[in-house]
């Protein structure tokens, strides 16, 4: 059980080591994700203040919060891996490994241990040197493989410097908890606070009571299906939770292109003004026209079949739920623009869709 509870405590200082190290990048993603995960952490009940405020190293992010990472990542946590890691390789010297499992010969804990010992005796090997030089090609070969990527693929790219003032921020984790960051964003809000501080701390302790709960009976695969379906289910949860993270459809596009003189369908005039005042307006950024722009908002293709023109109005001034209001921020010709422009996204009339007597 020590055994894997170190195991478990080296991944979560793994993870804090990821952490850590991506604000030392200090660009825009970096800063911001740092900012999210101290809000997160001020949810906690009683020590949440006094956590954020650690986090951020004061009240605010800055050269502080640097600094503290800095000193975090490059000496704390290294020193603490360091320590587990040899308090890990030496209970695995103690007490072995577990052996291959066999179908048919399930694990009684009060003998266990005399049948490892018997066992040790027949077919047992020293871990070093006869074992230890596995261990050594598979760290050399990763150490190879790491190299190769740095100098092949090489880091990647860093985003602008940080700045307070560009709102234009799409702050997300590395790849490796985008599936978490995934959760958080598709789970209700009512109980997004509930799942920030209770996911990690249930998987924490699933992960360290394993050991306690599941030390008897069938180790074989075939003989434990429950388990392994636990892994696929758990494998695919992950994997569709960090697609959705990596494409995040809640997100606005700040990258959306202005739509072309085709998907307008005007080269001049209100509906062309409108359409250009579609993007620079940053409507484009969060609404789908043709399949160019954000996810954020509703599709608007066909808008005009569904709101009216003084819908629209209404919309656009006062705005809605997650759409800021434009009222203050259009000129009355530009609101009249940006309508037409809405108002020109009807679905094509199909040639069996009109009347006899339109096609005379």
């Amino acid at each position: 059980e020590m055994t894997w509870t170190t195991g478990i405590l080296l991944l979560t200082f793994t993870l804090g080591m990821g952490f850590t190290g991506q604000l030392l990048r200090w660009d825009s993603t970096a800063a911001w994700s740092v900012v999210v995960a101290a809000e997160q952490a001020g949810r906690i009940p009683i020590i949440g203040d006094w956590v954020a405020r650690f986090i951020l190293g004061g009240n605010t992010i800055g050269g502080a919060t640097l600094s503290r990472f800095f000193a975090i990542h490059v000496f704390v946590l290294p020193g603490i891996m360091f320590a587990f890691i040899g308090l890990h390789i030496w209970l695995v010297l103690r007490h072995g490994i577990s052996e291959p499992p066999v179908a048919g010969k399930p694990v009684n804990p009060a003998t266990y241990r005399a049948e490892y010992e018997e066992l040790l005796k027949k077919k047992g090997k020293p871990f070093w040197p006869d074992l230890a030089w596995r261990d050594v090609i598979i760290c050399t070969g990763l150490i190879i493989a790491i190299a190769l990527a740095a100098f092949f693929v090489g880091p990647p790219v860093l985003d602008r410097p940080p700045d307070p003032s560009i709102l234009a921020a799409d702050p997300r984790p590395d790849w490796y908890l985008l599936w978490y960051f995934g959760l958080l964003s598709l789970i209700p809000d009512r109980i997004e606070g509930y799942v920030m501080i209770g996911f990690p701390i249930l998987i924490g302790l699933f992960l360290l009571f394993i050991p306690i709960w599941n030390h008897k009976g069938e180790r074989a695969a075939s003989r434990r299906p429950w388990a392994i379906a636990v892994v696929c289910l758990s494998v695919i949860m992950i994997g569709a939770l960090w697609w959705e993270g990596q494409h995040s459809p809640w997100s606005p596009n700040f990258d959306a292109q202005p739509l072309s003189e085709k998907v307008v369908g005007a080269t001049s005039g209100p509906v062309f003004n409108g359409g250009q005042l579609f993007h620079d307006k940053g409507c484009l950024n969060c609404h789908l026209i043709q399949g160019f722009g954000g996810r954020r908002g509703p599709d608007l293709t066909y808008i005009a079949d569904t709101l009216t023109r003084d819908n629209l109005v209404i919309r656009i001034v006062n705005g809605g739920t997650n759409m800021p209001a434009f009222g203050s921020s259009l000129k009355p010709q530009e609101l009249d623009a940006l309508v037409a422009f809405l108002q020109s996204r009807k679905r094509p009339i199909r040639p069996q869709d009109q009347s006899p007597v339109a096609t005379q």
